[in-house]
């Protein structure tokens, strides 16, 4: 069964379709119901915002264990609002970048360039092992307070220099195994 952490309550997902491949000397993970471009997310796109997605990607020994190797990638979505398609940017040197996708292709993306070497398996390269697959939603500061003229106003500006950064959205897992590599 796939479960969602918030904090540390642990919540039941929706039965997850989790598969994995091998792409040369790499694990890639396929999650095609996971779909974390939904709900507030989704929102803040349409209102032309952008949204930071962090993705996590675990090998584990077994159910709950910990770790083996991971992978950690930052992305940032944005919504195309003429065209009603989304733009994905990978974090990082040099950043990459895809346009003019469907929610589940921008998704799709994001876990297509989240992978571990295969050299970071050590010995469950040659056993079963379980993944674990995290995203969280970090949520930006709001946008500040106008004045008439469309410009930054006072208030906005003193609002937006003395917030304190929000904290990030609950963490969503799925875990799915048992998983073998075919040689």
């Amino acid at each position: 069964m796939a479960l969602a952490f918030t904090g540390s309550l642990a919540v039941p997902l929706e039965p997850q379709n989790v598969t994995i491949a091998r792409t040369t000397e790499a694990l890639a993970v396929h999650a095609p119901n996971l779909g974390f471009i939904k709900g507030e997310p989704l929102a803040r796109l349409k209102d032309g915002r952008s949204v930071r997605i962090d993705l996590d990607l675990m090998v584990l020994p077994g159910p709950g264990g910990t770790a083996v190797a991971r992978a950690r990638q930052t992305f940032i979505l944005s919504y195309d609002l003429w065209e009603e398609r989304f733009a994905v940017t990978q974090a990082g040197t040099p950043p990459r970048q895809a346009s003019y996708l469907t929610a589940s292709a921008a998704e799709a993306w994001c876990l297509d360039h989240l992978t571990i070497p295969l050299n970071e398996l050590g010995k469950l390269r040659d056993a079963p092992f379980w993944i674990r697959l995290e995203y969280r939603i970090v949520d930006g500061n709001t946008p500040a307070d106008r004045d008439d003229a469309g410009g930054l106003s006072l208030k906005g500006l003193i609002d937006a220099l003395s917030r304190r950064p929000k904290e990030s959205g609950p963490t969503h897992a799925v875990e799915a195994g048992p998983f073998r590599i075919r040689s």
